[in-house]
């Protein structure tokens, strides 16, 4: 309060000193009211006073702006009594500052600013479910405005069960399904507080989210491609079909065991070698080499047979790795991968004895000159003897099983490790190696005639066969070449064959 007489202040009481930001009324008292008036106020307070005729007339409470010693306003609402002092007309004022309410009241507008302009539908409910308050983003999600939703029931007002007592106990957030008010279907993500005697109730509309989950589920499981969807530890969170179909996980138990890690499938690297956790492959490391195209693995599936896979990795989110989901894809490549490895195969092997053929030969014999790993003791040139004559007698049927017959006792009579090829008609190659002198050499070949003391069996009767060995002995200091090897025991073998010797060293 204070009192002004003749334009000037005379009396400020402790309350008004506080609020024009004095510290003792002195600061105050003797200068012109209008110091402390905003000047564009100035005019409505005179007229407010002068209107008053008569001791104890009292003005209408009005609002205005006055000004602190510092020059900052000070909203107030004011009331002015005519009155004395010293005998003298004076003003008594009496105001109360409005800041804390003018600042309240304009949070209550901000706030009610965001609930009407906010895209989720707010609704306020009392405690048994009726509609108190319904926004703007309630009025289009449900597609029905403010007057037809105040007073409803609010399961009516969304056209589904929605329990709020039960949503709050059960952690306060539900997905559902509601309908609009022109019956189409609106998904929604529940949020649902206590507050007061009621609930707010928050509904983020994720129909279109929905609509498009839904149509990306219906793509992955359509794909041809098996889809999995990886944790950071490996544990499959979704499974498409196709995965299903190409892994054998033909039962639920199956996909229940599979996507809660108690089954696992052993992947194989492109030589058939199983992938260990620190070799490519590995979870952590196709988390850490994300995204992978095309790369190749075995896997051994749930019903123990084998498949081949081209697979590509990515990031479910590259923009946060640390937390990404892996996403993988494969395609069964099973059939096209045994073709290729059956043109490889035959293209390397003698299609009748399955035997290496020339090309496997040369080639191991190049490696073993060039690399030096293995060291190669000996080449052994192996003819069988007499097959002309069993194919006059018996036919070229029986010729190619006295073939196949001495193929698998030249493969029983050498040590693993060692190498058997065919390299034309009726000739044979063998490969020792390691460190082998010349008794432990002989003793091998003595070994290759035993196996042939025993007649083959071939059309329907018993024939006797017999091989002619050369050998030409190798060492680290050798400087022959594939064809210098193999003509040095072709001609061991032949001086063999010649004089009936079984076998000659060359």
């Amino acid at each position: 309060m204070c009192v002004h007489s003749d334009g000037r202040v005379v009396y400020v009481n402790p309350a008004g000193v506080r609020g024009f930001g004095a510290h003792s009324a002195e600061q105050l008292v003797g200068r012109p009211i209008t110091d402390f008036v905003q000047p564009h106020w100035i005019d409505s307070m005179l007229t407010r006073i002068l209107a008053l005729s008569r001791e104890g007339d009292s003005s209408p409470a009005s609002e205005a702006i006055l000004r602190r010693l510092d020059g900052s306003p000070l909203e107030v609402e004011a009331v002015s009594v005519l009155t004395t002092w010293d005998g003298e007309p004076a003003y008594q004022v009496i105001f109360r500052d409005l800041t804390a309410q003018k600042a309240a009241e304009a949070t209550l507008r901000y706030q009610a600013a965001l609930v009407n302009h906010v895209s989720d539908a707010i609704i306020a409910t009392t405690a048994d479910g009726t509609v108190t308050s319904w926004n703007a983003a309630a009025a289009a999600v449900y597609r029905r405005p403010v007057e037809r939703a105040l007073g409803l029931p609010l399961t009516e007002a969304v056209d589904g069960d929605v329990d709020l007592a039960g949503i709050v106990a059960g952690g306060g957030v539900v997905l559902a399904t509601h309908r609009a008010a022109d019956g189409s279907a609106v998904n929604v993500r529940l949020s649902v507080t206590a507050m007061g005697d009621g609930y707010v109730v928050l509904c983020s509309d994720y129909t279109a989210q929905r609509r498009a989950e839904i149509h990306f589920e219906s793509v992955v499981r359509s794909l041809h491609d098996g889809v999995v969807v990886l944790d950071r530890h490996g544990k499959p969170q979704s499974i498409n079909p196709a995965a299903r179909r190409i892994l054998r996980l033909g039962t639920d138990d199956l996909v229940a065991d599979y996507e809660t890690g108690a089954l696992t499938f052993p992947v194989f690297n492109r030589r058939g070698v199983k992938i260990g956790d620190n070799e490519l492959g590995s979870v952590k490391l196709m988390f850490a080499n994300a995204p992978l195209e095309n790369m190749v693995v075995g896997v051994e599936r749930a019903d123990g047979t084998q498949a081949w896979l081209s697979v590509n990795c990515g990031l479910l989110d590259p923009d946060d790795a640390e937390n990404s989901a892996l996403l993988v894809s494969f395609a069964d490549i099973t059939a096209e991968h045994n073709a290729r490895a059956h043109l490889a195969y035959q293209a390397h092997h003698d299609p009748l004895t399955g035997l290496p053929n020339r090309a496997q030969i040369e080639a191991r014999l190049a490696r073993a000159a060039t690399t030096g790993v293995q060291p190669l003791a000996a080449v052994l040139f192996v003819d069988l003897d007499n097959l002309k004559a069993i194919n006059d007698d018996l036919g070229h049927h029986a010729g190619d099983r006295a073939l196949r017959e001495t193929a698998r006792r030249l493969r029983n009579s050498v040590r693993d490790g060692d190498f058997v090829g065919r390299l034309s008609g009726d000739e044979f190659v063998v490969l020792l190696y390691g460190f082998l002198d010349r008794p432990a050499l002989e003793a091998l070949a003595a070994r290759m005639h035993g196996e042939f003391a025993e007649p083959i069996y071939v059309a329907s009767r018993l024939r006797r066969v017999s091989v002619s060995i050369g050998v030409t002995e190798l060492s680290a200091e050798d400087q022959r070449n594939v064809e210098d090897i193999l003509r040095d025991a072709d001609a061991a073998m032949y001086r063999a064959k010649i004089l009936r010797a079984g076998t000659c060293f060359g």
